[in-house]
């Protein structure tokens, strides 16, 4: 790992880390770690360049370290705490804009223009795939009732992520093939009928 994802990763993991962003259930340093992995995994697959697996390594560890401040609107601050680390990293400006336009990208709901941007997204909801995608998505809903003061009964919350899933589309190669299969597995389960419940 370079030293400056090694310097980002240090930075992020505090600013997430703060009392404010302890409270949070989903949008935490274990969603941003996982994120991270995920961009390194669907970066490898897609085939670029080691620079441009650097871009998509730091817009990952910086893509939600706005709501150390803020939780709706996140995505702007997190693209000013990024920029301000990577100027006093001397980053050239390509390098400093690609990243900003991936951490914007993220921003839901996703549309994603370049290779790179098309990367983070699908990393972002890589969870949507995961084996314990349930108990990822009622820390969500834990977290949506603490700080959007958003409440939904089980059926509802089941039919809103139904939504979600069955709309929602992978947008790089890895993404559609590997990802999309285990999303599809986890529709099915609330389709069946299960409530994601912690």
């Amino acid at each position: 790992m370079s030293k400056i994802i090694e310097e980002a990763k240090i930075v992020c993991a505090s600013m997430l880390s703060t009392r404010m962003c302890s409270n949070y259930h989903f949008h935490n340093l274990q969603h941003t770690l996982e994120v991270c992995k995920s961009a390194r995994l669907i970066a490898e697959a897609e085939n670029i360049t080691a620079e441009e697996k650097e871009i998509v390594s730091i817009a990952a560890l910086f893509h939600d370290t706005g709501y150390s401040q803020i939780y709706k609107g996140h995505e702007e601050i997190s693209m000013q705490i990024a920029e301000e680390f990577l100027t006093l990293k001397n980053c050239n400006n390509d390098y400093l804009l690609s990243v900003l336009k991936c951490i914007a990208a993220t921003k839901m709901p996703q549309q994603p223009e370049s290779n790179l941007e098309k990367i983070i997204c699908d990393a972002d909801l890589a969870h949507l795939s995961a084996t314990n995608y349930l108990q990822r998505i009622a820390l969500l809903r834990e977290e949506w009732s603490c700080f959007l003061g958003m409440k939904f009964s089980d059926e509802e919350w089941r039919v809103l992520n139904i939504e979600f899933l069955a709309n929602h589309r992978y947008h790089t190669n890895f993404g559609s093939t590997v990802l999309e299969q285990n999303k599809l597995k986890n529709l099915l389960l609330l389709e069946q009928g299960w409530v994601p419940n912690n």
